[in-house]
């Protein structure tokens, strides 16, 4: 979740082939007009996920009326994007997200949603079990998770890291309060490695950080010079396919404490936004293994839009694509070991991606 400054625009006046506008529409219509266009001109994934937007007017459009209730209005735009399956797709009254779009690839969070508490709990008891200290859990809380966690065994050490956000105002607020969030998150991210110093190799669980910004700023802390992580290309009017041309994303070494070593990377399709920025910077370092399945392929900023009644609308805006090409949105970035949670696995108190991940990082240990 990536926010930039909301952008407001007034709406005059959109006709499509073989459709009329009054002169002065009513607020619903107003409104209904200005959520469409919106989309039409900023939404980056028309082609990728099958969906006529033209279309979508033409079906909707005329149920849409002087008459229409707000509570309506708003289940019926939820009805427009819902096809896109995209959730970076949201529509907000005040502090209060009445639609959320659903990705396709969403099994760890549909597996384990209801069971947090009891995941995580199997997952460090396998560390201790496997001669880890107990995990240490620091910064804010949010949803009953501290920002970090890390645990050690002697040459190895753990790091999970649950949000790519210290606060929630950090995530969901201004560009001030996401800069200031971001030192924050820095600061706390230095911490985690300074209690991890001495570590020959390093475990880093992203499996349920769900995003909210500095993935590139967090690669620095593993890089030795400034590299490329990724392209982005910018959705512009004109066009479904109308794009900036691909803009180059580097990773700049982190001024602060650096891990150097072997890094093993569990990755989930819970791993989004934000969180697929450090993944994929990651991947591009020939120290680093990602294990676990693919990420979740939602990568997009957010792109924020105030219809004229209030409601706060945020759209995928942008294409993001490894350094040779590949789009990621929908596909997420593959493991290097391809292992995955399951709900069997977890009724017999198993963790097999962190099992694995932890073979994996002592097969990396010097002699």
């Amino acid at each position: 979740m990536k926010l930039p400054a909301l952008l407001t625009a007034a709406l005059l006046s959109i006709v499509l082939p073989g459709c009329t506008q009054p002169a002065t529409l009513s607020p619903p219509e107003q409104n209904f007009e200005h959520f469409w266009q919106a989309f039409r001109d900023n939404y980056a994934f028309f082609p990728l996920k099958k969906v006529d937007w033209d279309s979508t007017y033409r079906a909707f459009r005329p149920r849409v009326t002087a008459q229409t209730p707000p509570d309506s209005l708003v289940a019926l735009l939820g009805r427009m994007v819902e096809p896109l399956h995209d959730g970076h797709v949201t529509i907000s009254r005040g502090d209060t997200i009445v639609f959320k779009g659903e990705s396709v690839r969403d099994s760890f969070k549909q597996h384990f949603r209801a069971v947090q508490a009891e995941f995580w709990q199997v997952a460090y008891g396998q560390l201790r079990a496997a001669g880890f200290s107990a995990v240490q859990g620091f910064g804010p809380e949010f949803r009953d998770k501290h920002v970090l966690y890390v645990s050690r065994s002697g040459p190895i050490g753990y790091l999970h890291l649950t949000r790519n956000f210290a606060d929630l105002s950090g995530a969901m607020g201004n560009e001030a309060q996401e800069q200031q969030d971001h030192l924050k998150l820095e600061q706390l991210f230095s911490q985690a490695l300074r209690k991890l110093a001495g570590c020959q190799v390093l475990l880093l669980d992203v499996r349920d950080d769900g995003g909210g910004h500095s993935g590139l700023d967090l690669a620095g802390h593993f890089a030795t010079e400034r590299y490329l992580a990724s392209y982005k290309a910018l959705r512009q009017p004109g066009g479904y396919d109308h794009f900036t041309e691909p803009l180059p994303c580097y990773v700049t070494p982190a001024t602060g404490p650096r891990f150097l070593g072997p890094v093993v990377l569990l990755t989930s399709n819970q791993t989004a936004s934000a969180a697929e920025d450090l993944t994929i910077s990651l991947s591009q370092l020939p120290q680093v293994t990602v294990v676990g399945t693919a990420t979740k392929g939602m990568l997009s900023d957010m792109h924020s839009v105030r219809l004229p009644n209030g409601l706060d609308v945020t759209l995928s805006n942008q294409r993001y694509t490894t350094p040779t090409g590949q789009l990621l949105e929908d596909v997420g970035v593959a493991p290097d070991v391809l292992i995955e949670n399951t709900p069997a696995a977890l009724a017999q108190q198993q963790d097999p991606v962190l099992q694995k991940a932890l073979k994996v990082a002592r097969q990396k240990l010097r002699p």
